[in-house]
């Protein structure tokens, strides 16, 4: 995933104008045709301190990646939702490219549910294949983890208790997310075991705040 803190395209091919993000969304300068990018974007990596400086406002604009926060940069932190978007979201290139003609003056939008089942897919994976010292930036500090019947509660139970087995194989996840992108709950498998996960963002970041392993 690119990251940085400079805006990566040319920004005389969009405007900003009204929109539903801190007021603000994103238009075409021009007409793009399909497969075009349309905004480019490097992020920029914060760490809670930096995460917790931000001016106010700012925060709304920050996503979770792997258990790490990232900042948006403009325009490209104002392009808005729609259920019919103009452009999807390469994740792995840093931009949003057209999905079909974009005529000018057309608001430039994209699907935030794929974004957000981005995020939660990179949470599994740093949960299923980081290192062991990562698990901690993974799990919130009042976590809890039950297990037969037993619960450790807190960050450093919750790492010590979590097995070398339900980490490496989850599989078949199934998600429910919340009504304003804050929450959500992970049905999945860990080999014979069910396992239910609740993460919430906390300070910006997707964190494990409760596991239930059955």
């Amino acid at each position: 995933m690119p990251v940085g803190s400079t805006y990566g395209g040319r920004v005389d091919e969009v405007t900003i104008g009204r929109g539903a993000l801190a007021g603000r969304g994103v238009y075409a300068a021009r007409d793009f045709a399909a497969g075009e990018v349309v905004v480019a974007y490097r992020l920029r990596p914060l760490d809670e301190d930096e995460y917790r400086a931000l001016p106010p406002g700012e925060d709304l604009f920050v996503h979770s990646y792997g258990g790490r926060r990232y900042l948006y940069p403009p325009p490209a932190r104002f392009v808005n939702h729609a259920d019919d978007p103009s452009c999807y979201q390469d994740f792995e290139r840093g931009c949003d490219v057209a999905r079909r003609p974009i005529a000018k003056g057309e608001p430039v939008t994209i699907d935030a549910a794929e974004e957000t089942a981005h995020e939660l897919g990179t949470f599994l994976d740093a949960l299923r294949a980081g290192p062991a010292r990562d698990l901690p930036r993974l799990v919130a500090a009042g976590a809890t983890l039950w297990r037969r019947g037993a619960a450790a509660r807190g960050r450093d139970a919750v790492v010590t208790g979590l097995t070398d087995e339900e980490r490496a194989a989850l599989t078949d996840a199934e998600w429910l997310v919340g009504t304003g992108r804050w929450e959500a709950l992970c049905s999945a498998r860990a080999g014979t075991a069910h396992l239910s996960l609740l993460l919430k963002v906390i300070a910006g970041n997707w964190q494990l705040v409760y596991l239930h392993v059955g």
